[in-house]
């Protein structure tokens, strides 16, 4: 599942999928909802995103991880995916990959950050940069909640040196295509990613939306969104730049291929490879 945005090549990285009633995905917004609506299952795929460019192999979140304590959640605890032979598939070199970018520090998007090796949790990427958000980081080592997320998928970074922490709000960017602006509100410095590549654009846009029904309410929060107000507002921009310069939508959570389009109309259409 290959997609060419102008010079670059986007893969997607499978680590699993999951079914969740919509009334339990967005549950602030069940009066809005008939009640078979609210029961039927929202699919969501949890993945990475590869960007190849001439000079780099970039990884870009990093789903959640293998054998890690997460307060017995099922979608997170205690997992055992093949995540590592879907790279392998998707002939990804850990040890070629150069850049990690991280959206935001949630348990679903650093996991593989790491894995465990030799006794301990190392860098799952050993010659990669890992580039986050600082007050992302700021936020996780003060959350008590995301202890153990610090100690299993962040802290090794920091000890060997490779994670470097930025000012979103700067739009910095890297491998000179992918560039980083700030979409708060799910998470408190949540950012997402684009990419311009020889006159063509895409995004990869975190967790700003969890399911393409979210193009239909684009008020709809999730039950792990943060901040509501900012990320509807995040939200909106986003489809609107997106519109603007006719951009490939490459999503975190959306099922199928995960990837594609917004109509003028506002509307969301999958592309496939």
């Amino acid at each position: 599942m290959k997609i060419r945005v102008g010079d670059c090549l986007v893969e997607k990285v499978a680590e699993q999928t999951a079914g969740l009633p919509y009334g339990e995905l967005y549950p602030a917004h069940r009066a809005e909802m008939t009640h078979d609506f609210a029961a039927q299952t929202a699919e969501v795929s949890i993945h990475s995103w590869v960007v190849r460019t001439s000079e780099d192999v970039v990884v870009i979140d990093t789903a959640t991880g293998n054998g890690r304590n997460r307060d017995n959640k099922p979608l997170f605890h205690q997992l055992n995916t093949p995540y590592a032979s879907n790279l392998a598939r998707a002939e990804v070199d850990p040890e070629a990959v150069t850049l990690v970018l991280l959206t935001h520090i949630h348990t679903d998007h650093v996991g593989w950050n790491t894995h465990w090796h030799n006794g301990e949790w190392q860098p799952m990427f050993p010659n990669a940069r890992y580039i986050c958000s600082a007050k992302e980081l700021e936020q996780c080592r003060q959350n008590p909640a995301a202890q153990e997320l610090y100690r299993d998928s962040i802290l090794p970074l920091i000890e060997r040196g490779q994670l470097e922490v930025i000012n979103v709000g700067e739009s910095p960017l890297f491998a000179g295509v992918l560039r980083y602006i700030t979409t708060p509100g799910h998470s408190v410095d949540h950012a997402s990613i684009v990419l311009e590549s020889n006159g063509e654009s895409a995004i990869f846009t975190g967790d700003l939306m969890h399911h393409p029904v979210q193009f239909q309410y684009p008020h709809w929060n999730s039950v792990f969104c943060e901040n509501l107000s900012l990320a509807t507002a995040s939200r909106q921009r986003v489809i609107d730049w997106c519109r603007e310069h006719r951009a490939i939508w490459f999503s975190s959570h959306f099922h199928s291929s995960s990837y594609g389009r917004v109509t003028h109309g506002g509307q969301w259409i999958f592309l496939e490879a």
